[in-house]
């Protein structure tokens, strides 16, 4: 991870979106808690630089809120695009991986 990546995910941190998911991860199990951590923490990473770049190519980014997609335009705009049903199937708690 770069000293800017770093620098980045810190602040996350710092601002408390990520720091109680990843620190539950983290501290479940010693083992499989750093590896399913550092996973968690590259894919929010990922997903942050991500959106910055999506916001500099000067198109809409569409998002879900509460269940619903909204478009938001460059200068800020918000528009309601529609209502997300919520699913219907519920996943098991537990599963394993094969």
């Amino acid at each position: 991870m770069s000293k800017n990546d770093e620098n980045i995910f810190q602040s996350l941190i710092a601002g408390g979106l990520i720091g109680a998911a990843l620190g539950a991860l983290i501290s479940k199990d010693k083992e499989e808690g750093v590896t399913i951590g550092a996973l968690a923490g590259a894919v929010i990473l990922a997903t942050y630089k991500a959106n910055e770049q999506a916001q500099k190519t000067n198109l809409p980014v569409y998002v879900e809120q509460d269940s619903k997609l909204f478009e938001i335009q460059p200068g800020g705009n918000k528009r309601f695009i529609k209502n997300i049903p919520k699913p219907k199937i519920t996943p098991n708690e537990y599963f394993k991986l094969k």
